[in-house]
């Protein structure tokens, strides 16, 4: 197969959505642009993320190319400017996310972990020492809120601490409304067992303790 095309055979074959032009353009830049994103993420982010931005990349080139003018610039040069764009996104996204965690894991908002507690529901409301305090139960949110993957930890924090719009949890982290909501869902039922298994653990010891 035919890689070496001239940019304007290799524009011609975009626009006309041949995907042999794609893979022209894949062959041709694929390495240049990885290093290139790699460059602008300075060491944020795992190689993944660097990957994925490449990804990115060939799949915004592949929609976007009827914008690509010629009088401009270089097809070249229109490609790095788009990596550049996704790249930044990417590392804005990555600081955001670790943004949070870090607020998150150093207390800050603990104050607000009673705006979480009608999702997890009043797991020790009917049990035998009663009502659990509410240091300890902010105690017992953080230690599961840990369990968590970093972007469920993250959707988290700023839907039940920062009471954040679903809408602007789109718009911060570019995962789908349904996205959000079926994380959110199953990151509930895991931290309502998660305390469960906290709860009934620290009551079996407190019994044991007594007998």
């Amino acid at each position: 197969m035919h890689y070496d095309w001239p940019d304007d055979t290799l524009y011609t074959g975009l626009i006309e959505r041949d995907p042999r032009a794609l893979e022209a353009l894949i062959r041709r830049y694929s390495r240049e642009m990885s290093y290139f994103i790699r460059l602008v993420l300075d060491g944020v982010g795992t190689p993944q993320d660097a990957e994925e931005c490449a990804n990115d990349l060939f799949v915004a080139v592949w929609q976007e190319i009827a914008s690509f003018d010629a009088a401009r610039g270089s097809l070249r040069t229109w490609v790095t400017m788009r990596a550049k764009y996704i790249a930044l996104d990417r590392r804005r996204q990555i600081q955001r996310r670790q943004s949070a965690l870090t607020s998150l894991d150093s207390g800050e908002g603990a104050g607000d972990a009673k705006s979480f507690e009608f999702v997890i529901g009043d797991l020790a409301e009917n049990s035998m020492e009663g009502q659990i305090e509410q240091r300890e139960r902010r105690d017992e949110l953080r230690r599961a809120l840990i369990t968590l993957p970093e972007l469920d930890r993250v959707l988290v924090y700023m839907r039940y601490f920062q009471l954040a719009s679903t809408e602007e949890i789109c718009r911060q982290t570019h995962l789908t409304r349904h996205a959000i909501d079926t994380r959110l869902w199953r990151v509930r039922k895991q931290l309502r067992d998660v305390l469960e298994e906290q709860i009934h653990g620290r009551m079996g010891a407190q019994l044991d303790a007594h007998a």
